[in-house]
């Protein structure tokens, strides 16, 4: 299937006009018709409702542009890289990070830092669970990942530097009211609502945690949120406490309360890169990294 005439769909599928749709791509109106009539034959279905006042999505259609949006996406990103790759000469640089507060805080003052010592290298950002980024580095699409070892833990070939120790803490934002003690301990929490993050974007500690504490608090009231983004969300909206490591939470954001658990669990955070890896920028950056160290982590109430 032509990607053109999926690029056409899409279009069509948020205008919801013919004539908007070959304005904005600058093709005729009798080709956007032709396109969608094959596509249609294609899938086997009609993809449109189609009268003289209104095009609107059939359910087919629905779920195939929610399907495609996605995959057409990847692909133009995936062809501008290949592009930037072939034109870069090695002064290309794309780096995976899980999308928690804390990184996405640490890797605009990184990225920003670094492009005004290193101007000529062309910067690409990437955001996925742990687990996901380093396969994607593994495989070449990444260059360099900002992780904590547990993502990769044995693995061979890889070269890890250390940047930040921290700990697990009990977080929760000030639009929610706090019963318990400090240090806090597994009863204090059998109290409140708790929010887990979903086990695909967990790693083991804190998939760990979570775990204990369903397995011994009967009835225990919690939530579950399906990426690191929503996890975020719903603890600084105020519904309920998290168990994560100070490096997930955003050290700007004042409201955020960081309480100490009664029993430690320590973490570190740092950055990872093939060894063998011929993207001299990855090695520039974990360098550079390395000399200024990450931003500091939120501070924590005692």
């Amino acid at each position: 299937m032509n990607t053109d005439k999926l690029k056409i769909f899409l279009n069509l599928a948020e205008s919801l006009s013919f004539s908007r749709t070959a304005q904005n791509l600058g093709i005729t109106q009798s080709a956007v018709s032709q396109s969608i009539s094959s596509l249609e034959d294609y899938v086997g279905t009609k993809l449109f409702y189609r009268s003289r006042k209104s095009v609107s999505l059939t359910p087919a259609g629905k779920l195939l542009a929610g399907g495609l949006k996605p995959v057409i996406t990847q692909y133009d990103k995936a062809v501008t890289h290949a592009r930037e790759v072939a034109d870069a000469n090695g002064n290309l640089l794309t780096i995976g990070f899980s999308g928690s507060g804390y990184d996405n805080y640490a890797i605009k003052k990184l990225v920003t830092g670094f492009q005004k010592d290193y101007p000529e290298v062309k910067i690409f950002l990437e955001n996925y669970d742990h687990r996901t980024l380093i396969n994607r580095l593994k495989q070449g699409f990444l260059d360099v990942v900002l992780t904590r070892p547990e993502s990769f833990g044995s693995a061979t070939g890889l070269t890890y530097e250390k940047m930040l120790e921290g700990k697990f803490y009990a977080v929760f934002s000030d639009a929610y009211e706090y019963t318990g003690e400090v240090p806090v301990t597994r009863e204090d929490l059998a109290k409140e609502r708790m929010i887990f993050l979903d086990k695909n974007w967990c790693l083991t500690k804190q998939a760990n945690l979570q775990q204990y504490l369903i397995a011994k608090v009967s009835h225990l009231d919690y939530a579950i949120a399906n990426n690191m983004t929503d996890y975020t969300q719903m603890i600084n909206a105020g519904l309920g406490i998290g168990i994560c490591t100070d490096f997930v939470v955003n050290p700007k954001e004042a409201n955020l309360h960081l309480l100490p658990l009664a029993k430690e669990v320590n973490d570190e955070i740092g950055l990872v890169r093939l060894t063998d890896g011929q993207m001299p920028a990855a090695e520039s950056f974990m360098t550079w990294v390395k000399r200024r160290g990450l931003p500091t982590t939120h501070p924590v109430d005692r």
